[in-house]
């Protein structure tokens, strides 16, 4: 499990899964591999790629092999609330569990993510948000959410418990010229030519 420790130290998400499906096809061909410890990793990995499918699949060749620990368990309960977009549920099966020390890492990336994700989401999506949804969707007390929040520019009404988040800057557009075009079409016609 040290490559496992490897990936997971440089953040390597992508790798970790591949390893993690590696390793699960070298079990099936006789290797003696702890696959109790190694699914958790596996599922942590495709939720932090935002990969469910995968999850989904990883799931399902853990209930046919009968493969089933607590951790696994604890891990898909997780993936299963982020599929139900369940944001104060995720938190809470987060926090509930005693991770192994492979996971620690993994899960406190998770949570780092998904509150990434919101940063995100909610200016889009929202003008105007009470401050209860925001720390459903941050997993946080409304006091830690008031003060990152504040940190990064949204506007707080403390009568009608309001926030208003900061629009991101738009990205700007990228134009393209008629010689662009031609480039494209020349390589089409010249493609068609074969």
């Amino acid at each position: 499990m040290t490559d496992v420790i490897t990936l997971i130290n440089a953040k390597d998400y992508k790798a970790l899964a591949q390893y993690c499906e590696f390793e699960e096809i070298q079990s099936a061909s006789g290797s003696n591999i702890m696959l109790g410890q190694l699914y958790p990793v596996y599922l942590a990995s495709c939720i932090l790629l935002n990969d469910l499918q995968s999850a989904r699949h990883v799931r399902k060749r853990i209930l046919a092999s009968n493969n089933k620990t607590p951790e696994i368990d604890a891990i898909w309960s997780v993936a299963t609330a982020l599929i139900q977009k369940s944001y104060p549920q995720v938190y809470q099966n987060l926090d509930s569990f005693q991770w192994s020390e492979y996971m620690v890492p993994l899960v406190q990336q998770i949570k780092a993510d998904i509150r990434e994700q919101m940063l995100i989401m909610i200016p889009n999506v929202y003008t105007s948000i009470e401050l209860k949804q925001v720390r459903d969707y941050f997993g946080t007390s409304e006091e830690e959410c008031l003060q990152e929040l504040s940190t990064r520019g949204w506007r707080f009404n403390e009568t009608t418990r309001v926030l208003f988040p900061v629009k991101p800057a738009p990205k700007p557009r990228i134009s393209t010229n008629s010689n662009q075009f031609e480039k494209l079409s020349d390589i089409v016609l010249s493609l068609e030519k074969f």
